[in-house]
């Protein structure tokens, strides 16, 4: 499938003046690899859209060791390590929202 972007649309006051603007919200298309071991420590790729401004990536609700914005669609994190074995939810959290995709890793 193909990611969509969503954008959210915000109107505020500053001052004496009117702010309209747009804040985008992050999605993920894919994570690659998709499988690693309990221990972590391995480097992922996480591909999707708004990610300029990121301030977090979690796996299965855990924060990533270590993560670098390469690009507005291209996130690389060091995942941590799990307790138990299975399917996680990838998350990145940015000023737009939060993207999250189930079962988008495997430990």
């Amino acid at each position: 499938g193909s990611a969509l972007t969503a954008t959210e649309t915000y109107v505020g006051l500053t001052g004496n003046d009117f702010v309209v603007g747009s804040v985008v919200v992050p999605t993920i298309a894919t994570v690659s690899p998709p499988v690693g071991g309990l221990v972590g420590g391995n480097t992922v790729t996480i591909t999707g859209t708004g990610f300029t401004g990121a301030t977090g990536v979690t796996f299965g609700g855990v924060p990533v060791t270590s993560f670098i914005i390469v690009n507005d669609t291209t996130i690389t994190a060091v995942v941590p390590a799990s307790v138990t074995a299975g399917p996680v939810t990838v998350a990145v959290i940015g000023g737009g929202g939060t993207a999250s995709q189930g079962h988008a890793y495997t430990h």
